[in-house]
């Protein structure tokens, strides 16, 4: 196989492998409140968002790698189907993080499954402090750091609805309102 069919296989079997994966997925709701515990995931529209983004950036680097071929352009079409594969392997990887990402509360403990690393659990009674912190990914936004002791067990991203999990923790005499 050269070349060409693989950047040709990735552009088309990304796109097509994410697509089908939102599919059969598509009953996750952003919030999920249970008798004995509530899930928080990322909101369903920014992962649709990327989702067909990939979409777009993987048939639109097909039509262009192949009128490359048919010599319309000038330009190599393994380097055009090179630059729009990049973007698609950057942004599926991007969106498995995305989708990872959970926080489940309870009514005595936390846990959360962080972009990286393995699920923490976090009794509410060993937090010791929360600060607010500015978030570098979503505008206007900020996340909740979760301290254990001096040492940062977990991070409350931004993205999630963080009003209804503090009031869950329910542990407002820790909380940094020097940063808020």
């Amino acid at each position: 196989m050269d070349l060409q069919s693989i950047l040709t296989v990735l552009a088309a079997g990304i796109p097509i492998s994410a697509a089908v994966m939102l599919w059969t997925s598509s009953g996750t709701i952003a919030e999920r409140h249970h008798s004995h515990h509530d899930t928080y995931v990322i909101a369903g529209t920014l992962t649709w968002s990327l989702v067909f983004a990939m979409i777009f950036m993987g048939a639109l680097g097909l039509l262009l790698g192949w009128l490359c071929e048919m010599s319309v352009f000038k330009v190599d079409p393994d380097v055009v189907l090179g630059f729009f594969d990049a973007f698609l392997v950057v942004s599926f990887l991007y969106w498995l993080l995305l989708r990872r990402y959970k926080v489940i509360t309870y009514d005595d403990r936390l846990e959360v499954t962080p972009f990286f690393g393995r699920t923490v659990e976090i009794p509410y009674a060993r937090i010791s402090a929360m600060e607010w912190t500015p978030s570098i990914l979503l505008q206007n936004s900020r996340n909740v750091r979760v301290f254990v002791g001096h040492r940062r067990r977990a991070l409350l991203w931004g993205a999630l609805d963080l009003d209804q999990i503090l009031i869950r923790i329910d542990r407002f005499d820790v909380l940094d309102n020097l940063s808020s």
